[in-house]
């Protein structure tokens, strides 16, 4: 009697195939928190790939790169900032590289490095900081200067 493989098939295909396409709708009250990422996570990556995508969609939204900062509902201010976000974000304009030079993460939370874009500091990095599930995103106050980073370009 091989009827067992009809409920198999009909299972699969009720439950039908996971879905690729990005969420385009999220939740107000996620998106009220400018410091949670809002990317869908890939349970086939890895917690440092997430938190490196969350990062890198953080400084960009918040106008530390090139890009210009768009949605204000994104932005998250820091401990030094002051003055009307215009000012803000002209100060914040270019300062980090796009893409993040280095991932960390521990039971507690995950750090990402940016290296900063000034001519006079090569070596020197920020630090994004967030929670193990990618909220409380921020930049870290002050910056971190690679000292054998002159070592290393002789």
């Amino acid at each position: 009697m091989s009827w067992w493989p009809a409920p198999l098939v009909a299972c699969s295909l009720a439950c039908g195939r996971p879905s690729s396409a990005p969420v385009t709708a999220v939740a107000p009250w996620l998106r009220a928190d400018p410091q949670r990422c809002l990317i869908r996570r890939d349970l086939s990556e890895g917690m440092e790939t997430m938190a490196r995508r969350c990062a890198e969609a953080f400084v960009r939204d918040n106008g530390y790169t090139e890009r210009p900062a768009e949605d204000s509902t994104r932005w998250a201010r820091e401990e030094e900032d002051g003055g009307p976000w215009p000012r803000v974000l002209a100060a914040r304009t270019g300062t980090l590289d796009a893409v993040a030079t280095t991932v960390q993460c521990s039971r507690r939370e995950c750090i990402v490095l940016f290296r900063v874009r000034r001519p006079m500091l090569l070596c020197a990095y920020r630090a994004v900081a967030m929670t193990q599930v990618f909220t409380g995103l921020r930049l870290v106050p002050g910056g971190i200067k690679d000292v054998r980073c002159n070592e290393r370009r002789a």
